[in-house]
């Protein structure tokens, strides 16, 4: 499984989480960029979240934010290096944090070639407290919603306070993204789809309307054909938080020539088989039909998201509350 799992990650970092949800009920984080979790677990270890001032700019910029929409600054601002990151968060203590990695904002400000893309990530992260989001836990679903939430607030700030659309979107050629067809496996969205969200802000605060063009919509992906001969191979998902559950059960579906479909479901670190059976299927006009074990049937609509990933909408499997559950599977090199 773990070699499994490493051509997952050759396909664009499908097990790195973006949004980290740390397993507490104490601290949630809703992080700018896709981190490295284990970065994200020990976020700041040394600092005890108390206020105090810096003379690095930061709080200055809050203050621009805030100015915009009328609102007093509450939120206490902690420099945590090394972190490689900015986040937002509600503490024990229930008063509004922003933590932030100043190298790091530095370095994207310089790779983009504006400093915009500093006041765009403090938006993003008062964004992430004003929309509510540290106040809950979140699937990955949800989570990239937020996310977009986010964007598209912060979007409307450098609206506001004068930023060209380069300017606005700027900070996104500095940190990296999921690709489109696999960011169910991450708790941030693709680059193309947070773009998008901070056009819509800002579009809101300049009054700016946008006309999708002919060459636009040419450049829109065309569907791609389900076949059998498509599905053959080994294709990896994660049951993640779909039922309000913590963590992700890994599973891998090998379809095979003789319309079989082996089920290999894992525990968590991937290392260990804890069931699998097998079905027997037919696909027509884009309709996965399985016979099941113990004679139960399912029946499930499949869309090929690209060659290497496909999207799989439950439309009935015999189980309650599964009916329209979505799932993305990653085609997995050969074992």
């Amino acid at each position: 499984m773990k070699i499994l799992i490493a051509s997952i990650v050759a396909l664009g970092s499908l097990t790195m989480p973006g949004y980290s949800q740390l397993n507490t009920s104490k601290l949630k984080l809703c992080l700018f960029s896709t981190p490295d979790s284990s970065k994200a677990a020990q976020i700041c270890p040394n600092v005890q979240f108390h206020a105090f001032r810096t003379n690095d700019g930061i709080e200055k910029l809050v203050n621009k934010i805030t100015a915009i929409i009328g609102l007093k600054p509450n939120f206490i601002l902690i420099p945590c290096p090394d972190i490689k990151n900015c986040a937002a968060l509600l503490y024990e203590d229930n008063i509004r944090y922003i933590i932030y990695d100043k190298p790091f904002m530095d370095d994207i400000a310089k790779t983009v070639k504006t400093n915009w893309s500093n006041m765009m990530i403090l938006a993003h992260e008062i964004g992430h407290h004003l929309n509510g989001h540290t106040l809950r836990r979140s699937n990955k679903e949800e989570s990239r919603n937020e996310e977009l939430e986010a964007d598209e607030f912060a979007g409307f700030i450098l609206g506001k306070m004068g930023a060209t659309l380069l300017q606005a979107v700027a900070a996104m050629d500095g940190i990296p993204h999921p690709a489109c067809d696999i960011e169910y496996f991450s708790d941030h969205p693709c680059k193309v789809k947070r773009v998008q969200a901070i056009k819509t802000g800002w579009a809101k605060a300049t009054g700016t309307k946008y006309i999708v063009s002919a060459k636009q919509k040419a450049a829109q992906q065309k569907p791609i054909p389900v076949k059998k001969s498509i599905l053959n191979g080994n294709w990896y998902t994660e049951l993640d938080n779909e039922r309000g559950t913590d963590g992700f059960i890994p599973l891998i579906l090998s379809f095979t020539n003789d319309s079989t479909i082996h089920y290999r479901f894992y525990n968590q670190k991937g290392d260990s088989v804890i069931d699998q059976y097998d079905s027997y299927y037919k696909l027509e006009k884009g309709i996965l039909y399985e016979k099941l074990p113990y004679g139960a049937a399912a029946k499930a609509k499949v869309q090929m998201l690209s060659n290497r990933a496909f999207l799989l909408e439950i439309i009935d499997n015999g189980t309650e509350g599964f009916q329209g559950l979505k799932r993305v599977y990653a085609k997995l090199k050969d074992e």
